[in-house]
């Protein structure tokens, strides 16, 4: 935790954070007590006169943040965080009626049947957004959140079109909170192992990516919810564990997506993208969500060609080969965080100061913008 002296005045101190997000904002102003509570939680103040207390006290004091659940999706799997104070649930999805599976624990928490009345009764500091498979991102949400200098922690984003991307662009531009975009593949060992092999530089400069993945033929009504089923849930992660590898900045774009006569699916399952990025790599990526073939997977198997070697990726782990074809030691790691809660666990390490790395949505920005460039693609059938 730092805290930075910067002079006299009336007031006692800055959130430097929000400050820096909108320099231009007025600075919000804390009173002393809220300073040590914003030590407490690693928030970086600065100081407008010297204050007394004890700050290296304050960091240890059990001052949990307060956590609001939105949205009943998950809460069945609910993990548990005792690192939280968590204070109520905003039924925000109208999922009320599908309560009974909620956990002891939580069904003993206020239920909201709006944000406004949340924000009434309950002061949060940081808010977990769960979006039915079916359901969209409401954006209003979190803008109202991040606007009261709430943090939020989105477990997966799901938007309609590129003009949700600028919307969130704006709310999170204009709002003092940040916003922290939930992609849970990244957290797989084999990932998390082919990210350390790139950046202990075993593959040289990367040259061609190449991901397919088959999933066999599923109808659910939440699939409804999507136009391009395989681009905007699928590829998301996909395209998500390729920008947290390699970075996926794409300069082209030409993609196909579309729904077999035998999928059934009301949405489109299919879907093929070729991409050439600022990085220097071209991607061939293709996903089947109607596949007859095996091996199932949601995650697929990825194929990378590099100048000194190449590597194989599927669920079962990392394969490394040098540059001469010959099959080489790579380290394994384990799996960093579980599953779509991790994101919870990744902000707790994070605000700790500790080694957690949270995509924020202006880290995932261009995951989401290069979906929305391939949906459209797709449908004006142009390079995009």
């Amino acid at each position: 935790m730092k805290v930075a002296i910067v002079g006299a005045g009336s007031m006692g101190a800055v959130n430097a954070e929000a400050h820096a997000n909108n320099p231009n904002a007025e600075p919000t102003y804390l009173h002393k007590e809220n300073v040590l509570k914003a030590a407490s939680y690693g928030k970086h103040v600065i100081c407008e006169k010297p204050i007394t207390g004890n700050f290296e006290e304050a960091r240890t004091m059990n001052n949990k943040p307060k956590l609001l659940l939105i949205g009943l999706e998950g809460l069945n799997h609910w993990p548990g965080f005792p690192e939280f104070d968590t204070v109520g649930i905003v039924d925000l999805y109208n999922e009320a009626n599908e309560s009974s599976w909620l956990l002891e624990e939580l069904e003993k928490l206020p239920l909201y049947s709006s944000l406004d009345e949340a924000l009434e009764h309950t002061s949060p500091d940081v808010a977990v957004v769960s979006v039915p498979g079916g359901g969209k991102t409401t954006i209003d949400a979190e803008a109202k959140l991040l606007a009261s200098g709430i943090d939020v922690l989105a477990k997966k984003l799901r938007l309609n079109a590129m003009n949700d991307v600028d919307r969130l662009k704006q709310a999170c531009d204009q709002g003092s909170g940040r916003l922290y975009v939930g992609e849970h593949y990244h957290y797989l060992p084999s990932v998390r192992s082919l990210k350390k092999a790139v950046q202990d530089g075993k593959l040289g400069d990367i040259v061609q990516v190449t991901w397919r993945c088959l999933l066999p033929y599923e109808k659910y009504d939440w699939m409804k919810g999507y136009r391009h089923l395989a681009m905007e849930d699928l590829a998301y992660h996909h395209l998500g564990v390729l920008h947290d590898v390699f970075g996926f900045h794409p300069s082209t774009v030409y993609a196909q997506s579309y729904e077999p006569s035998f999928s059934q699916s009301a949405t489109r399952t299919v879907v093929s993208m070729l991409a050439e990025t600022e990085e220097g790599y071209r991607l061939n990526y293709q996903t089947v969500w109607c596949s007859k073939l095996k091996p199932f997977s949601y995650l697929g198997e990825l194929s990378v060609e590099g100048s000194q070697g190449s590597v194989e990726l599927t669920e079962k782990g990392l394969k490394l080969y040098s540059y001469f074809g010959r099959k080489r030691k790579v380290e394994q790691l384990d799996a960093r965080y579980d599953g779509p809660w991790g994101l919870l666990s990744e902000w707790l390490e994070f605000t700790a100061g500790s080694t957690g790395s949270p995509f924020t949505f202006q880290s995932f920005e261009p995951v989401l913008r290069a979906i929305y460039r391939a949906v459209e693609s797709s449908e004006r059938r142009i390079v995009m």
